[in-house]
């Protein structure tokens, strides 16, 4: 079994159209039907239900495909950089972050205008919760995580840099259609009468950690239901399910169907972009020294009380 066959199966299962594939992987359709079988008999099942009006993904497709798609991209990456490598080219860039709607929507914008500057630089981007980036950044997997500072108060055998970038105050985000009943700013005995949605630990840091835990103490009858991420966090608000205690970063800044409601209590973090210490790439330092030098996007605003 052959890289060619795995492209061209995962070109099929986005498409479901040989004739599109076929296009897409500059051969013909019957080299396309012939790697598929090839592949199929291979693995020993289909892989596509297909008739002359339609093809589908079998449920053997669909768990090869979900389990393939990220390993070839991964192959992908090694091959490129075991080449830059062999070259002395060092122009590949892996950024990871923890996938808020802020850094996503952030990310965009400033890859794009880096790229301006550093057009031979290609990126790739990893996401995973704060602990995990940290591991995947002692590792070499990543060059530079952009994440809080709390992310590393568990980490003591190895050293990083850190580079600050912009300070939040933590707030209660709600939908704009969410009926919140309390007071500006907002305080813990407001929340206790509210539906409150808590982040999962894992994907917790310290301070949001420690403010869910300090409602659940001074507050045990307080009702509140645990989003597993950070993405169904963000949903889960503004899908106005209740209130989260969350920074502006849980926030795209773009989105009006979200309001963020001033703490009267001042818990407080910041986002910064991280490394390794003295294992910075040339493609890792040019990044660095360049978002040194420009603004963030700006973050989503807290109203006013």
């Amino acid at each position: 079994m052959n890289t060619d066959k795995i492209k061209i199966f995962l070109d099929l299962a986005e498409t479901l159209n040989f004739s599109r594939t076929a296009l897409n992987m500059n051969i013909t359709q019957s080299a396309v039907s012939q790697s598929i079988s090839s592949l199929e008999k291979y693995l020993g099942t289909k892989l596509f239900y297909r008739n002359r009006k339609k093809v589908s993904l079998t449920p053997a497709g669909r768990l090869f495909y979900s389990g393939m798609h990220p390993v070839l991209t991964q192959f992908g990456k090694a091959v490129i950089h075991a080449r830059e490598v062999a070259q002395s080219v060092k122009t590949m860039l892996t950024i990871g972050f923890s996938g808020t709607p802020y850094d996503v929507y952030a990310l965009a914008e400033l890859i794009k205008d880096f790229r301006e500057d550093y057009p031979q630089v290609k990126v790739f981007l990893e996401n995973y919760d704060y602990r995990t980036l940290v591991e995947r950044l002692k590792q070499g997997y990543c060059d530079v995580v952009l994440t809080k500072s709390e992310a590393f108060s568990e980490s003591s055998e190895v050293r990083f840099d850190y580079q600050f970038l912009a300070k939040s105050r933590y707030c209660v985000a709600v939908s704009k259609d969410y009926d919140f009943k309390g007071q500006q700013p907002v305080c813990f005995q407001d929340l206790a009468n509210e539906r409150l949605i808590f982040l999962d630990p894992r994907w917790c840091l310290p301070v949001q950690n420690a403010l869910q835990a300090k409602l659940t103490r001074e507050f045990p009858e307080v009702d509140y239901t645990l989003a597993n991420n950070i993405v169904d966090f963000a949903e889960m608000i503004r899908a106005g399910l209740g209130a989260g205690v969350a920074s502006p970063l849980a926030v795209d800044p773009r989105d009006e169907d979200v309001r963020l409601l001033p703490l009267a209590q001042e818990y407080t973090t910041e986002l910064g972009i991280a490394s390794l210490e003295g294992h910075k790439s040339e493609a890792a330092t040019n990044f660095i020294d360049w978002l040194i030098k420009h603004d963030l996007p700006a973050m989503h605003p807290v109203e006013q009380d």
